[in-house]
């Protein structure tokens, strides 16, 4: 594979004598494509390290500086990490909800987006989680684990740590349909808002209070809908805590526009 610039080349589509311009990718995006499938086919995992660089460029035929241009590539992707010097090297890093979350974030700063936007969004892709589960054949295993993860903390009287776990059961209960598009759009959501929220005031006493109080009533007729199978119910009551959980984040911390840059 020779090292090679990018360039464009024309080709007659013959059916209408139209020409397109086709971009021919650069060596180093092939190289990139090629160490990218091998981490997201599990090919190459979590720490792994990457061939020397010698040993790439021999197996890619390619020169130094196109080798380097696709460790640039990978790591702005955040699936690889390069460390210089006599122990340095390139190693695995597996892609995750967090550089998936950071970089939408950006996005959506840039945009404008609101906090508003995001509880919203939380909303509409949540909710319907709850009826997954209510439909499942095991619907009544599934909300035992619910059950025991609120068995865990519910007498707890630290309001932050209440939160937070209440937070994690939001997450059970979307890992619970294994809808794995699902659990990267929730975890991702939940990333951003987390970021966004923590650079504001926090919401006082008195609102996170009602906020653990309702939660807490909210998820124990949640479960109870879950485990009787009422689909409808269950996603109708999971909406409805959500949206009211958001309106009080919102009262608190007003219109902004969200801010992941701390």
């Amino acid at each position: 594979m020779g090292s090679r610039p990018a360039y464009t080349q024309r080709m007659n589509v013959s059916r209408s004598g139209r020409e397109v311009q086709i971009r021919v990718p650069k060596t180093a995006e092939l190289v990139a494509r090629h160490l990218r499938k091998q981490i997201v086919r599990g090919e190459l995992t979590e720490g792994d390290a990457l061939p020397s660089e010698t040993a790439l460029m021999e197996t890619f035929s390619i020169s130094r500086p196109t080798l380097r241009e696709a460790f640039r590539i990978l790591e702005s992707e955040g699936l690889i990490v390069v460390r210089r010097g006599a122990h340095g090297g390139a190693r695995v890093q597996v892609p995750s909800s967090e550089v998936a979350a950071g970089y939408t974030g950006l996005v959506l700063q840039h945009r404008g987006a609101t906090l508003a936007d995001v509880f919203a969004a939380r909303v509409i892709v949540e909710a319907p989680a709850a009826a997954m589960l209510a439909r499942m054949p095991d619907r009544a295993a599934r909300a035992q684990r619910l059950t025991d993860w609120l068995a865990d903390f519910e007498g707890s009287t630290d309001h932050a740590d209440y939160t937070a776990r209440f937070h994690g059961f939001n997450r059970l209960l979307v890992e619970l349909t294994e809808n794995e598009t699902l659990m990267l759009l929730t975890s991702m959501l939940e990333t951003i808002s987390d970021a966004a929220s923590s650079n504001y005031p926090v919401v006082t006493a008195d609102i996170e209070a009602r906020m653990i109080k309702r939660a807490s009533k909210a998820r124990h007729s949640l479960i109870e809908h879950i485990a009787g199978g009422e689909a409808d119910e269950a996603e109708e009551l999971f909406r409805r805590h959500l949206a009211e959980a958001g309106s009080l984040l919102q009262a608190a911390q007003g219109g902004r526009v969200i801010d992941v840059l701390s």
